[in-house]
């Protein structure tokens, strides 16, 4: 019997590239899963570094207004000026008075009130503490611009400005026409 000639050549040459092309995709797209959890985690971390600074920030604004507020009978509104978003991410600041749960290890000292900074959408939660020697009502606003208000007994932060607080309204002038 005579065999017939077989030319199995080509097969290996497509063989090569299609484990070649299989081989690729499989370390590319591990190298895009590896990298985009890196960039989640570096996301991640700037949210609470900026939400850290931001913190103390606020936290040294309330101690000011806490400051001027000792021994004071009249009423302290101070506007604070932040930052709307942190890593792309909206926040929302929760002011809370000594020994609240909320302050974590913190409320064991009857004089540590804390700022707790959180942030659902990257994940985050900051607590600030500081010195209060005012009493605190515990309160909110999202991040931003916000007020924080001595009413002459306790402190406090709102979105808005109390109406109650509100400075005079000028009179408005009409318009003069030659």
């Amino acid at each position: 019997m005579i065999r017939q000639p077989t030319d199995d050549r080509g097969v290996s040459i497509a063989l090569t590239h299609v484990l070649t092309i299989g081989i690729t995709t499989v370390l590319v797209a591990g190298l895009l899963l590896g990298a985009s959890g890196l960039l989640e985690d570096r996301k991640t971390g700037a949210a609470q570094t900026e939400l850290r600074t931001l913190g103390n920030r606020m936290a040294e604004d309330i101690a000011n207004v806490d400051h001027e507020a000792d021994g004071a009978s009249g009423q302290i509104v101070l506007e604070t000026n932040h930052p709307e978003q942190v890593s792309g991410s909206g926040y929302a600041v929760s002011l809370y008075g000594t020994s609240a749960a909320e302050c974590g290890t913190y409320q064991s000292n009857a004089d540590v009130a804390c700022l707790v900074l959180d942030s659902p959408q990257a994940d985050v939660q900051i607590i600030v503490p500081f010195r209060a020697t005012t009493p605190i009502t515990e309160s909110s606003a999202s991040g931003g611009d916000f007020f924080i208000v001595y009413d002459g007994s306790t402190l406090s932060i709102g979105g808005e400005r109390p109406p109650a607080l509100a400075p005079p309204s000028a009179p408005r002038v009409a318009e003069v026409t030659a």
